[in-house]
């Protein structure tokens, strides 16, 4: 559990040290108060069964979880680049997306996304 809030406190920190960049400053409260809701939002998406505490199974299913979705950016942006070129345009980003969004609603769900790559993914 200590490594995942350390992840979390590194990832804030990042996002945080821009938001000092633009000011040249920070005072410890406005970086607490930027990263707290942060940190609550990652703690609930690993507090599976809500009961207000982190166990080790909840943060590796949540780890496995992070991961598996990670995959699946990288396998959807292998299909969308379809020029080959190493890189997503606007365009090929927009044709899959479309492609995606089988309900048509201009929203792309995870399980969209993963069955349009498990029907496209043998495709080339």
């Amino acid at each position: 559990m200590k490594k995942i809030f350390l992840i979390l406190l590194v990832f804030g920190v990042a996002s945080t040290a821009l938001l000092a960049a633009e000011k040249k400053s920070i005072t410890k409260k406005e970086f607490i108060d930027s990263n707290i809701k942060k940190l609550e939002q990652q703690f609930n998406a690993i507090d599976s069964n809500k009961d207000g505490k982190m166990t080790p199974a909840e943060e590796r299913a949540y780890v496995q979880r992070v991961q598996k979705a990670r995959l699946l950016r990288r396998n959807l942006a292998i299909l969308a680049d379809t020029d080959k070129d190493g890189k997503v345009s606007k365009e090929e980003e927009k044709k899959l997306l479309t492609k995606m969004d089988v309900n048509k609603d201009g929203s792309v769900t995870p399980k969209e996304q993963e069955n349009y790559y498990n029907k496209n993914k043998t495709k080339k």
